[in-house]
């Protein structure tokens, strides 16, 4: 029994760990030191249709609306307003992809003795997809890129729709963490 209990606590952890370690995503981002953040208060997304990747997991409404209704919601929680007539301060744009990936291990084992033997490959291979958001915030005026941040996660194909809408919420909103920048 005393040898179980350790055991147990162990795969708990280990369990546990993987689970955070694939959850969490990578989050940057970056910006033009010149830009003058105080002076935007309105926005509008870049005029014309989202940029097609080709990819049917990305390029479709339900994506579409996720991400912009997370970064509209992010924008507003900063005191951004949309903009309805003319120019607005900033422009805001973002791109998604998939890629499908693997990951993992192999090992060689030497079976045999000093004179004869051979070595045998182990391989644990699992594949897995990660997903690449990057949000742009252009100047209304220049039309030049003057913030972009980009998140990097491993994606989830089981999730069902509201795990999606929390998840692109968290994930955008640590993006606008940085935005404006300080």
């Amino acid at each position: 029994m005393n040898v179980l209990r350790p055991l147990c606590l162990f795969l708990f952890a280990a369990s546990a760990a993987a689970a955070t370690g694939c959850a969490s995503p990578k989050i940057g981002y970056d910006y033009d030191s010149s830009a003058n953040f105080t002076a935007y208060h309105t926005y509008e997304w870049m005029p014309g249709n989202q940029e097609p990747t080709g990819d049917k997991r990305v390029d479709n409404s339900l994506v579409d609306a996720r991400i912009r209704n997370a970064v509209e919601a992010q924008l507003r929680s900063k005191g951004y307003q949309q903009h309805s007539t003319g120019q607005p301060d900033f422009y805001v744009a973002y791109h998604a992809g998939v890629k499908d990936l693997s990951k993992g291990a192999s090992t060689q084992r030497y079976i045999g003795d000093r004179g004869s033997g051979l070595y045998t490959t182990i391989n644990d291979i699992q594949p897995y997809k990660e997903g690449t958001l990057l949000i742009d915030i252009v100047d209304g005026i220049s039309r030049q890129l003057v913030w972009q941040g980009s998140a990097l996660a491993e994606v989830d194909p089981g999730m069902t729709a509201k795990e999606r809408n929390d998840r692109i919420n968290r994930i955008v909103g640590a993006m606008f963490a940085h935005f404006p920048p300080q």
